[in-house]
């Protein structure tokens, strides 16, 4: 009931378009079981196929993170998801010219893992397992943020739910958690993300 390129595609792109530096990036990917081999796979081939290198260069995706405190910081993070779940891709960094981190994805975290839950704003992206749909949608709310996120699916049911149930400021559906033209569209966060939208066009209602 999902377009699975869709969601491996839209997972990679929003979690590693900026190294992961946005507000808005992907950094959990919270996918129902019986597909969850099949979306992990594919978006670590994907993430193989990304290039990295000088950002002024049209044909590298992926550039440095921002300065020093940033990287240690990130790789601290990655040290911490080799214990807590699978490396799947990526894991190394490289601060001798620039800060540069390779695109991350950790696969079989537990929900209440420490790089499932806490911020790293870069460029590591954690997969976990849902029983079904309504699963997913409690560990999506599992954590004190809630800035951005997406669904990917085709079943207008589940697609109800998510608008009801899933408590996060800007929802996407059927593409990635980035993207919002601030200025244009709501947007804003709950929880520690905020206090509804913040920046909007004047055809929208502020929350």
């Amino acid at each position: 009931e999902a377009d699975l390129e869709l969601a491996a595609t839209s997972i990679v792109a929003s979690a590693f378009g900026f190294s992961g530096q946005k507000c808005s990036a992907c950094s959990r990917a919270v996918i129902v079981e019986d597909v969850y081999d099949q979306v992990l796979n594919r978006a670590v081939e994907l993430t193989n196929e990304l290039t990295q290198g000088d950002p002024t260069d049209p044909n590298n995706y992926m550039a440095t993170v921002i300065d020093q405190s940033a990287y240690n910081k990130i790789m601290s993070y990655i040290e911490i998801g080799k214990k807590e779940g699978k490396l799947m891709t990526g894991g190394e960094g490289d601060d001798s010219k620039g800060y540069f981190i390779k695109p991350t994805i950790f696969a079989d975290l537990d929900p209440e893992a420490r790089i499932m839950k806490e911020e790293i704003f870069g460029p590591v992206v954690g997969f976990t397992k849902a029983k079904d749909f309504d699963h997913a949608i409690e560990i999506a709310n599992n954590t004190e943020y809630g800035l951005t996120g997406a669904v990917i699916t085709n079943n207008r049911k589940n697609i109800e739910k998510a608008r009801e149930d899933f408590h996060v400021g800007n929802l996407y559906f059927n593409r990635g958690c980035t993207g919002a033209i601030v200025g244009y569209q709501p947007f804003g966060g709950f929880n520690m993300s905020g206090t509804d939208s913040k920046a909007g066009g004047p055809d929208y209602i502020q929350l």
